[in-house]
């Protein structure tokens, strides 16, 4: 990285945006950029858009030349940024992961009010605790599903394989149509072989094998890769498949140029080009990646003005982008109709830069399709943008059809230690689909994990 380019160039975006204030927010966001890629000291970029803000600040509240160098005098609180966490010191695979990951697949009745079935994702040993994925599919419909479902979920105790008595903690993550996290309370000393579960006080124990058998029709695959690909290609890479999936995911809100089903409008600005320029001049992207003006065609084909990107449209573009584009245009696709649904799957992924995710299992509900998982590692608490986009990694799925579908988060809750979080697929899967592949792509290295798919 050039540092000394970097700051430059901030710099001189800053003086530029003096004379044309109408999104300083792009100042700001270009500085965070530069501080997650390691392309510019928090310090240095705390100074810069501390002296832009004044500056501005005195622009408009004193427009003359004098009242303008007296407000300078006075001075102002400056900003702080999150403090950014150096690439070099997160050696791979540090920090806790999963100490156990089980796929279940096991439907059980929930005779309780208002009745219905209780499907069981995943077991997982975690950092903050032990801990069932599931989601409830009940009977008959009620005017609080979320608060109903927990109580149920609250009066379910369990007894391990040593006759250890547990309770259930609901995790504090949505619930409802996202599917639960149930922790064990307390946390086993040991693992267990077995749990037998008790929905509710006097109904007869369940036992749910927290050690079965392999079964190669259902067992997942996972392998891992180093890429190539540049800091500035990975975050227009994450920025893409955000839009894709239906998010705007910085403060440069587009602006469409015709309408769009399912798309708000918002107003236009150019911080897109500023990004890029921010990137290219910290050497963080090369002027010769096609990605910038893939960027631009993406937009395009979206009907997406505002960006700003001087590159011309690139004619190709990345398979997953293609497909997703093509979804777009023909509507709702797949042989067979979104239905209500689990998918048992569980997966344990490898460290990528940071973050180590697992996968734990996903259901259909209410036409979308949640995927169940748990992030931890060192970066996994790092959830404000843009940081967010050059730490977390991307991930996308093709399923056993050949479509691609992108993801984005729903709901996070957790701790430094672990965050739970439930990831829609965009989009959903449909119940004929057999098979999944994810690709999960962090800044140094990509993951895949197979995972065959049984629908309950």
């Amino acid at each position: 990285m050039d540092c000394q380019r970097a700051e430059a160039h901030l710099r001189l975006l800053a003086d530029e945006e003096l004379r044309r204030p109408a999104w300083p927010r792009r100042i700001r966001w270009a500085a965070e950029l530069l501080i997650a890629i390691g392309a510019l000291d928090d310090e240095v970029a705390d100074r810069i858009v501390a002296d832009f803000e004044r500056a501005l600040l005195a622009r408009q509240a004193f427009p003359t030349p004098a009242g303008r160098a007296a407000r300078l005098q006075r001075g102002s609180a400056g900003v702080r940024f999150w403090p950014a966490v150096p690439v070099a010191s997160l050696p791979p695979g540090s920090g806790p992961v999963p100490g156990r990951v089980v796929r279940l697949g096991q439907v059980i009745p929930l005779r309780a009010e208002p009745g219905g079935e209780v499907y069981l994702l995943s077991y997982a040993q975690t950092e903050p605790g032990h801990q069932l994925s599931l989601y409830v599919r009940p009977t008959r419909q009620v005017v609080d599903p979320v608060g109903s479902e927990a109580g149920i979920l609250e009066k379910f105790t369990a007894t391990d394989d040593r006759g250890i008595r547990y309770q259930m903690m609901v995790s504090n993550l949505g619930g409802g149509a996202d599917g639960w996290t149930l922790l064990l309370e307390p946390s086993p000393p040991h693992d267990p072989q077995w749990l037998d579960l008790i929905t509710a006080p006097g109904q007869p124990a369940i036992r749910v094998d927290l050690d079965p058998p392999a079964r190669p029709p259902y067992d997942a695959t996972v392998t891992a890769a180093p890429v190539t690909a540049s800091p500035g290609d990975h975050v227009l890479h994450a920025v893409a498949a955000r839009l894709l999936a239906g998010d705007d995911p910085s403060g440069f809100p587009l602006r469409q140029s015709a309408p769009r089903p399912g798309r708000p409008l918002a107003p236009g600005a150019e911080g897109w080009r500023d990004v890029i320029a921010a990137l290219q001049a910290a050497d963080a992207l090369s002027r010769l990646s096609p990605v910038p003006g893939q960027f631009a065609a993406l937009c395009g084909r979206l009907h997406l003005t505002g960006h700003g990107i001087t590159a011309p449209p690139a004619p190709d573009l990345p398979e997953p982008w293609l497909s997703m584009l093509a979804h777009d245009r023909r509507g709702q696709p797949g042989t067979a109709p979104v239905a209500d649904g689990g998918a048992a799957a569980a997966a344990a992924l490898p460290d990528l830069d940071g973050i180590t995710l697992a996968i734990l299992g996903l259901h259909n509900c209410l036409g979308r399709t949640v995927v169940h998982m748990h992030a931890s590692g060192p970066l996994n608490h790092v959830s404000y943008s843009p940081a967010e986009l050059y730490y977390w990694p991307v991930t996308w799925i093709r399923d056993s059809s050949g479509r691609w579908h992108a993801t984005r988060t729903l709901g996070r809750g957790g701790s430094a230690g672990g965050t739970a979080l439930r990831v829609e697929v965009v989009p959903p899967l449909s119940r004929a689909t057999t098979g999944i592949e994810v690709i999960t792509t962090g800044r140094s290295a990509e993951a895949r994990a197979r995972l065959p798919l049984h629908w309950e």
